[in-house]
């Protein structure tokens, strides 16, 4: 789920390699194709809620086995979730927030009891000022109570506005990540283990949103063990887009599927970290990338500006209406997203205290859900 201004760069750097100092880590270059592939999710999710209610949670819950008893209209729709499939996209941003924080690890070489109060003061202040923020807005949308309001800003609750629950988990899965790296310091066997114990208490533990998606950033926490030549592979970065997009398509929204998003969004990001797809570092994706934490959290605001000024107008055909229903919850949100970006975001990045010289300039990263 999102991340910007003072995000951790990509480096290839692996455990044991001195070439960088603790003090010269904060200046390697970042990789901004990361940033783009985090915008067009960010866009995913917001269109794919456009379709959630424009088809309702029926449709989205069909498979390809239900279309020849529906209609043409909700094949159509339905199949619109392989060009913006939402739950796909917050598998990404998980996994891509495993990679990018424990990139950070290696590269900082930081140690978990001494570095922790500055992590965790660094996640604190990367998450909390764009929540509480982006909840004025929509809490005068909602006429929330001031105690129901206060826990979604803080993000004790997910009540008001349903996406905190990616940043809950991402909040839990961070700390915890990070103890996995004190416990493992980067040991490919040790990590590997984590992972297995990970699937294991996912396979046994239902219903926990923190359990059941921890294992994809633990894989995101992998891609830097691979050689980066087995990420550039074509097939490989073709094969994980379609699983991607298609699995809850073939199989439905079960668990299994959710084990292979998590895959297939291992093997996408490992592709755009490699170097694959370098277009998402530039232009619009890039601007995207750089304010898709705010346009996570508001895009209730421009769904609901957008729904209020559907309302205006006359009747529409249904794929009339959900054309300008996307259009006009894009171009509402993302104004509001940069406002948030440049007032809110970037100034507490850059402002935070900062605990001790060992981690002076650490900025950990979000991935919705950045």
């Amino acid at each position: 789920m999102g991340c910007i201004t003072a995000e951790i760069p990509y480096s290839p750097l692996k455990p044991g390699d001195k070439s960088l100092s603790r003090t010269e880590s904060h200046v390697v270059t970042r990789n901004h194709a990361l940033d783009g592939l985090r915008g067009c999710a960010a866009v995913a999710v917001i269109l794919g809620h456009c379709l959630l209610q424009t088809g309702g949670l029926a449709l989205w819950s069909s498979k390809v086995r239900d279309f020849p008893a529906m209609a043409w209209t909700d094949i159509v729709l339905r199949s619109l979730y392989l060009v913006f499939p939402s739950d796909a996209a917050v598998t990404v941003f998980f996994v891509l927030s495993g990679h990018v924080l424990w990139t950070s690890f290696q590269r900082k070489r930081l140690f978990f009891f001494a570095d922790l109060p500055d992590y965790t003061c660094s996640r604190l202040y990367r998450l909390l000022p764009v929540a509480i923020m982006s909840g004025l807005p929509i809490g005068l949308l909602t006429a929330a109570r001031a105690d129901d309001l206060v826990m979604n800003m803080l993000l004790l609750s997910r009540d008001i506005n349903g996406v905190i629950w990616s940043l809950q988990v991402e909040v839990v899965a961070s700390l915890v990540l990070f103890a996995v790296w004190g416990v493992t310091r980067g040991q490919l066997w040790k990590l590997l283990a984590a992972l297995i114990l990970s699937l294991v208490a996912s396979r046994f533990v239902h219903g926990n949103i923190y359990v059941a998606f921890f294992p994809a950033f633990l894989l995101g926490a992998l891609i830097s063990s691979v050689p980066s030549r087995v990420w550039q592979n074509t097939w490989l970065l073709v094969t994980s887009v379609v699983v991607l997009v298609g699995t809850n398509l073939a199989i439905g929204h079960v668990g299994s599927t959710r084990l292979f998003e998590m895959a297939a969004s291992m093997a996408l990001v490992g592709a755009v970290a490699s170097g694959r797809l370098p277009s998402l570092g530039s232009g619009v994706p890039h601007f995207l990338g750089a304010i898709s934490y705010p346009f996570y959290l508001v895009q209730a605001v421009g769904l609901a500006g957008a729904n209020a000024l559907l309302g205006l107008l006359p009747a529409l055909p249904l794929f009339g209406r959900l054309s300008l229903l996307a259009v006009f919850s894009v171009g509402l949100t993302i104004p509001l997203a940069w406002v948030l970006h440049v007032a809110v975001e970037g100034p507490a990045q850059r402002g935070r205290p900062r605990f001790g010289m060992r981690t002076k300039g650490m900025a950990a990263d979000l991935s919705p859900g950045n």
